[in-house]
């Protein structure tokens, strides 16, 4: 081995001097401003999930309904998954 390489150690940070720290005020104040983001944050994906689950149900309960009624009619009631549809509709109307 050649005497010409180095062993390096890794460079150390140095800590901050007092006068690069932020004041205790800097602080609080950013603090306030972080959770106030965060809580307007939280309320917006809160009801985001909400409108998301309410389209959820309105798309899929309809196919659900769909589904159900084929599984538990008595055999030859319906002929096809549209026929599930065209009966209710003439049975019920669009809206119940």
């Amino acid at each position: 081995m050649s005497s010409s390489s180095k062993s390096s150690k890794p460079s150390v940070p140095s800590l901050p001097s007092k006068d690069d720290l932020p004041s205790t005020e800097q602080v609080a104040s950013e603090v306030v401003q972080t959770t106030k983001s965060s809580l307007t944050s939280g309320i917006r994906s809160f009801a985001a999930g909400g409108v998301g689950g309410i389209c959820a149900v309105i798309v899929g309960h309809p196919f659900d309904l769909v589904k159900v009624r084929l599984q538990t009619a008595e055999k030859g009631v319906y002929s096809s998954a549209i026929d599930v549809v065209r009966k209710g509709v003439a049975r019920e109307g669009l809206r119940r």
